[in-house]
């Protein structure tokens, strides 16, 4: 019911009981197989703490704040960070290499319910920050403000509609340096599939800005815990501008706007012991790219086009079942899935792009144990399979031969088939006039290419 909860105004009912909760992570990833933008893994430690309160008057509140430390490793072709939200515009090099990354996570909220109407408000701040010790020294810092609001009107017994809205701010500045300034690799302005923009290439400083919004609806009954319909649309734009050498200035390059539109209906029933529940979801996602031409034949640097040319388009439609038996010393939860993508990824001028669709199938199993009245025991293993149906690309090979091998091995782990096996297990433990803690571990695999890509995690932490 992730989706059901971006409306703040729905947490008065997220739980009938206050919890809070802080634990330290350990994670590590070995990636053998993936995809050069994104780096072979995280490594490293994390803080982590999260609460939920109940106060008088049907009043709560909530939080949540986080600290990491990673290591992310072999990062090649991309020199910016959240890759997946300003592709293709990244700074590229053909070097790369490992990064240092901090982020810092701060969210809150409140929400009230009255009679016919509850209401809430929530926000969160995002900052990272990048570097590399060697050449190409990255420096690179995002911030990313998120503010949401929303309200409910019980029209009927248990029925109630509500309808909410978020705005969004993101900034991300990178720059790069090289000691070695007689010999270093060429600096390029990505707009996808090997090419760069000529114009701007061995530019090292660059900055993103992107504001959106989200506005959405829903019907539900018994607090979305019988039935919910919910839908979202939200839009955002993202401009790219480029500091170049010997200039005083920044100049637009490109505008990547985004357009997200969602539905999910959801419906349970309780038998005795038993819960039955169905969730029927579908997304759409669009991004469309422009992209600014330039010109310095006169004294001035000057815009001489704007125009569309870059698009990728995907579609995801899934089916979520659930079963869950609640018995006195134990619960077992059952969630098989079944989702269909579509993804049209392509630009023009040059043309070049590649298209594919895939299912993904699986299944989520949670037991939780009450081993006696101060001990709890809980196991989650899952499974998932992706088999991609067909994949095909017409990806332009006017490019480098480093570039191009680059580009056609993106497109093979793109379009693999994937197998992904895993498991969580966790032992909470109260002890008398303490609160209780909990110790974690968590092992995931998956096979792409025929090779396993493994993650590790381990946690420690209290609950109170």
């Amino acid at each position: 019911m992730r989706n059901y909860y971006y409306n703040p105004a729905n947490m008065s009912d997220y739980s009938d009981f206050s919890i809070s909760e802080f634990n330290v992570n350990y994670q590590s990833d070995k990636l053998k197989t993936y995809l050069r933008q994104m780096g072979s893994g995280d490594n490293g430690m994390s803080v982590k703490t999260n609460s939920y309160k109940k106060l008088k008057s049907n009043n709560v509140v909530w939080g949540n704040a986080r600290y990491s430390n990673m290591t992310r490793k072999d990062l090649r072709y991309n020199e910016n960070l959240d890759f997946e939200r300003i592709a293709p515009y990244v700074t590229l090099d053909s070097v790369g290499g490992d990064i240092n990354l901090e982020n810092y996570h701060f969210a809150g909220g409140f929400a009230k319910k009255m009679k016919r109407f509850s209401f809430g408000l929530s926000g969160s701040y995002d900052a990272q920050m990048a570097y590399r010790s060697r050449d190409p020294r990255l420096r690179n810092t995002t911030s990313d403000l998120l503010l949401s609001a929303g309200i409910n009107y019980k029209v009927y017994r248990n029925y109630q509609v509500g309808i909410f809205g978020e705005f969004n701010k993101y900034t991300q500045n990178s720059a790069l340096s090289f000691v070695n300034a007689v010999s270093y690799p060429i600096v390029y302005q990505s707009i996808g599939f090997g090419y760069s923009n000529y114009f701007f290439n061995n530019s090292f400083k660059t900055q993103f800005e992107e504001f959106g919004y989200k506005i959405g609806g829903q019907i539900s009954s018994k607090n979305g815990k019988d039935f919910y319909i919910i839908g979202t649309l939200s839009s955002s734009n993202n401009v790219k501008s480029i500091y170049p050498k010997n200039s005083n200035r920044y100049y637009d390059t490109s505008d990547l706007e985004s357009k997200i539109s969602q539905i999910e209906a959801a419906k349970f029933i309780n038998l005795n012991n038993n819960r039955i529940g169905l969730i029927l979801s579908y997304n759409s996602t669009i991004r469309t790219g422009e992209e600014y031409g330039y010109t310095s034949n006169s004294d001035n640097t000057e815009v001489i086009f704007k125009r569309k040319a870059y698009k990728k388009e995907q579609y995801t439609t899934s089916i979520k079942g659930l079963y869950q038996l609640n018995l006195e010393k134990y619960t077992v939860m059952a969630i098989p899935f079944l989702s269909y993508q579509e993804v049209t990824d392509r630009r023009i001028y040059p043309f070049s792009g590649q298209k594919y669709d895939s299912y993904t199938f699986g299944l989520d199993l949670d037991l939780k144990l009450e081993i006696n009245k101060n001990q709890v025991l809980t196991f989650q293993p899952n499974y998932a399979f992706r088999n991609v149906n067909k994949a095909i690309n017409a990806l332009d090979t006017n490019v480098s031969s480093g570039k191009l091998e680059w580009i056609y091995d993106d497109f093979t782990i793109l379009t693999s088939d994937i197998t992904t096996v895993g498991a969580m297990l966790r032992y909470d433990l109260k002890i008398q006039k303490l609160p209780s803690f909990f110790v974690s571990g968590q092992w995931t695999t998956t096979r792409i290419k025929e090779k396993n890509n493994n993650f590790v995690g381990l946690s420690l932490g209290i609950t109170f």
